[in-house]
């Protein structure tokens, strides 16, 4: 999905390299995940049951892409 692809970019440009260690990991376990799978965490239609893991989204949900 082009949309995810230009925001995940965006955020690895931007905040990744500001992540804890457990947050970095955890951004790595979503980007691991197919598209499909990821974009509903994103948007919050779906609720992430891994503390660390929502901390990411929240994050991601605050990038503006170009």
């Amino acid at each position: 999905m082009l949309e995810m692809d230009l925001l995940l970019g965006e955020f690895l440009d931007r905040v990744f390299p500001t992540l804890a260690p457990a947050q970095a990991d955890a951004f790595v376990a979503l980007a691991d995940m197919e598209d499909l799978e990821l974009w509903p965490l994103v948007n919050g239609s779906r609720e992430c049951v891994d503390p660390v893991q929502a901390e990411v989204l929240a994050l991601l949900r605050t990038v503006r892409v170009k």
